[in-house]
């Protein structure tokens, strides 16, 4: 699950395990089937359930009574799962399988918010109809490329949709203060903090893996700590945060009471 556009990472491991020779345009910085000759990138793998996890969370405490929210919730799940794939073999299918559910998760974020907020200016429809075709369209493109083309096409249009994503959340939150929900409104800057520590690891881990990775002569840690599967979790739960500061928008313009907790670091919103 990749952020803002980098240089690609050097494979650290060409020795084959059981899935064979690495076909997807990029390989990370661990070690390849360093723990078992079944899973490509061991912590990377097994990082991905935290999307899965996390996902499953959103889907199940849907306070809005809307559907959108709960397909959502289970679009990040989707992610977790086929990022796990990617990670166990490196194969190019399964790269596709991470890489093009996170551009119809964000692109679904995008509708919900936008039809939430600008509900009386945008047409439902022919919005979810564009943003859908436009979607399709660079899901296509994505697929159909492959090597460092492939990359950056995706880090383009991820990228994009990020950047959109966050403005919406900033203009949730500014509804959200004005309407004296300070409260529900923190969540935006403690997910925003988590999601740019997030990003901040992953380019280290894919621009420095020589100097990170535990192994090279030039590197200044003695092992690798495994930055990209910290990527995994910090921005899974980023993303958690934004989901449910929308939630909480979507409920305070729809006239729903609700109410926030925290379950140790995870916020949790339910109906009143």
């Amino acid at each position: 699950m990749p952020p803002i556009i980098p240089v690609l990472a050097e494979s650290i491991n060409d020795s084959p395990g059981y899935w064979g020779t690495v076909t997807s345009s990029v390989d990370w910085c661990e070690k390849n089937y360093e723990w078992t000759p079944y899973i490509a990138e061991f912590f990377n793998s097994w990082s991905s359930l935290a999307m899965v996890l996390l996902g499953e969370a959103c889907a199940r405490m849907n306070p809005t009574g809307q559907f959108a929210y709960t397909l959502l919730g289970r679009a990040i799940t989707a992610v977790g799962i086929g990022s796990w794939l990617f990670h166990a073999t490196l194969k190019y299918p399964m790269q596709m399988m991470d890489e093009l559910p996170m551009l119809w998760a964000l692109s679904l974020f995008c509708h919900i918010a936008v039809t939430s907020r600008y509900a009386h200016v945008v047409d439902r429809r022919r919005f979810g109809w564009a943003l859908a075709l436009w979607t399709m369209g660079v899901s296509l493109l994505t697929a159909g490329f492959s090597g460092r083309l492939q990359f950056f096409l995706f880090q383009f249009s991820f990228n994009g949709l990020s950047i959109a994503m966050l403005y919406l959340c900033w203009r949730a939150k500014r509804d959200l203060e004005d309407s004296g929900m300070r409260h529900v409104a923190a969540l935006f800057a403690r997910g925003l903090k988590l999601y740019l520590l997030a990003a901040t690891v992953w380019l280290i881990d894919t621009n420095l893996c020589t100097y990170v990775n535990g192994d090279a002569p030039a590197s200044v840690l003695p092992f690798n700590v495994q930055l990209h599967a910290w990527w995994h979790v910090l921005a899974s739960l980023g993303l958690v945060y934004l989901v449910v500061l929308m939630m909480g928008h979507y409920c305070l313009v729809n006239d729903v009471p609700f109410k926030l907790r925290y379950v140790l670091v995870f916020p949790h919103i339910h109906a009143n």
